[in-house]
């Protein structure tokens, strides 16, 4: 395999050369690079690519394109292409490009395909769930055959996989999940022993009703390449490799990106600038955040209003208002990022939450004090007004105490809550710190206003 191939020159050659002769040298590249290199095209090319490439390597183009992506590419391929696409995918991406037709296309499609009643089956679970991402194709043995049958049964269902086989899982009569195998013990074990006398009892599986972030959190945590998924009997109905976890954490990864900020969008939101049908999906998604950010601006400038007599006493006061909410904002964004992210990778829980607030409130003391006495030394360089300076200074210590409170403890009151934890944005924290920074400081000035004019 090589790499970034030039698809516009490879096209142009379509008229010249041969299919077979450009479907050969298509095959050379990585799948990877051909979708990386696919969004660069114009509608027509990217159409007369699939034209070209072999049915088993351009089903692994589209495994790797974005559903956007796929859903425009449908437009122009006809039923019987991709139902020949769709063929040579293992079942969990089949089910995945499936589910992106409309009802009646897909039951049209459905029809026609080589392994129906499986992909019928994915499709009835829910996509967050370990059922919607589990692959049904596994090799499976029973625990009371001999090994040399079960490396017989191995060889003879390993030519059917178009998935990897990393795993040989072993059940007892009824499919019940009893073991793992290992593809070396298999291969090293006496052809007179029994398949349960190699195997691995100890064994880590899912349900099929289970959330896809557990299955990606157990992988991650002990290394597998692959997790067995069973249903409330305990039999064995699939696997979820390494290759859906990466998918995983990227979706989550970006999804807990796009709640920071303060964006409820699934799915891509550079399709909500490029397709009108889009638009009015990311209006409702990003509108509600900016809108409680709007009502918490509203009640900032209201508290400003209400110290109007004292701005008009000493207008030099409002000039520092700026640099409060902005050190105070960021350091309480950063005290809720470290706690989010806690919480996503488990670091943080229940337990350990009392003292990192602890430590939080006591970097914030540290941090709050040196950045007070640097303010307040630009300050009196600035004014020459000393108390000023102190008043600044003090407000600045107080309100990067708040702003970290409020950056730890919201992230932890979500998560009590059962709500995601990412949703306590930046754009919640940042109105209520801007709340709490102006009411502390026009307060303190107020309450020294007569000294200082």
């Amino acid at each position: 395999m090589i790499h970034s191939p030039n698809l516009k020159n490879i096209i142009s050659q379509i008229d010249d050369t041969p299919v077979e002769e450009l479907r050969m040298v298509l095959d050379e590249y990585y799948p990877q690079d051909i979708a990386e290199e696919y969004k660069k095209l114009d509608t027509a090319e990217q159409r007369l690519l699939f034209d070209v490439l072999s049915y088993e390597h351009g089903a692994l183009v589209f495994a790797e394109l974005e559903p956007r992506e796929i859903k425009e590419l449908f437009e122009d391929l006809s039923d019987e292409k991709i139902v020949k696409f769709t063929n040579e995918l293992e079942l969990d991406d089949a089910a995945d490009i499936i589910g992106l037709l409309d009802d009646e296309r897909m039951l049209r499609i459905l029809d026609k395909l080589q392994r129906p009643f499986e992909i019928k089956e994915l499709l009835s679970y829910e996509p967050d769930t370990c059922g919607g991402i589990m692959n049904p194709d596994f090799i499976s043995v029973r625990a009371d055959l001999k090994v040399s049958a079960a490396l017989r049964f191995v060889r003879l269902k390993a030519k059917e996989f178009n998935s990897q086989i990393v795993y040989i899982y072993v059940t007892q009569k009824f499919g019940e999940l009893a073991g793992v195998l290992s593809l070396k013990n298999l291969f090293l074990a006496k052809d007179e022993d029994l398949v349960k006398d190699y195997m691995d009892t100890d064994i880590i599986s899912v349900e099929i009703s289970d959330d896809r972030e557990k299955a990606a959190e157990l992988i991650s945590k002990y290394r597998f390449l692959a997790i067995p998924v069973i249903n409330s009997s305990s039999q064995l109905v699939g696997i979820i490799a390494i290759d859906d976890v990466v998918e995983i954490l990227e979706d989550e990864a970006t999804q807990d990106i796009y709640q920071s900020s303060g964006i409820n969008l699934e799915g891509d939101t550079v399709s909500a600038f490029t397709d009108i049908r889009e638009y009015f999906t990311a209006y409702k998604a990003r509108t509600p955040w900016l809108i409680i950010t709007l009502l918490g601006q509203v009640l900032s400038a209201s508290c400003i209003i209400r110290f109007s007599d004292v701005i008009s006493a000493l207008p030099l006061a409002i000039s520092f208002m700026p640099l409060l909410a902005g050190l105070s904002g960021n350091i309480g964004n950063q005290s809720a990022t470290i706690i989010v992210r806690g919480i996503s990778t488990g670091e943080v829980n229940t337990e350990k939450s009392l003292g990192l607030l602890i430590h939080e409130l006591s970097l914030s003391i540290g941090i709050g004090i040196t950045c007070s006495l640097i303010t307040a030394v630009i300050c009196y360089a600035m004014t020459g007004n000393i108390l000023l300076a102190g008043l600044i200074a003090s407000s600045l210590t107080v309100t990067m105490f708040s702003a970290v409170l409020v950056g730890t403890l919201t992230p932890l009151a979500f998560k009590k809550l059962n709500i995601d934890p990412a949703v306590a944005s930046s754009p919640l924290i940042t109105t209520m710190i801007d709340l709490s920074s102006s009411f502390v400081y026009l307060s303190l000035i107020k309450g020294f206003i007569s000294k200082l004019i």
